[in-house]
């Protein structure tokens, strides 16, 4: 007979813990039963150089960027899994916020919406 638990797991106490690393890129993979999150930094300024010369055809559209891996998390795929309901909750309330709010300004313009 098998029970099905929920788990609490916490992290350090922010007060004696490290510094936190900042990434602006994830990077989401999978090989087998695993998944990997690797999340890095790269310096926007190489960016903006990049768009930059795009801009002034000096270089191709297309490019790779060197950055600097801050934090791989690895797991299995039935543990990434359980996250669908919760990523998906949090999808839609980033979505929702994000959504312009349209001005309306008369009836006439509900209908064509």
């Amino acid at each position: 007979m098998s029970k099905t638990g929920t788990l609490t797991v916490s992290g350090d106490d922010p007060r004696h813990a490290g510094s936190p690393l900042f990434a602006n890129f994830v990077a989401i993979s999978h090989v087998g039963t695993e998944v990997q999150f690797e999340f890095i930094f790269l310096d926007l300024n190489q960016l903006a150089l990049r768009i930059e010369k795009v801009k002034a055809e000096q270089e191709d559209a297309d490019g790779e960027f060197q950055g600097k891996t801050v934090g791989k998390v690895i797991m299995p795929v039935s543990a990434f899994l359980q996250l669908k309901e919760h990523l998906l909750s949090i999808f839609s309330r980033l979505e929702a916020l994000n959504e312009p709010q349209r001005e309306k300004t008369s009836p006439e313009r509900e209908y064509g919406d």
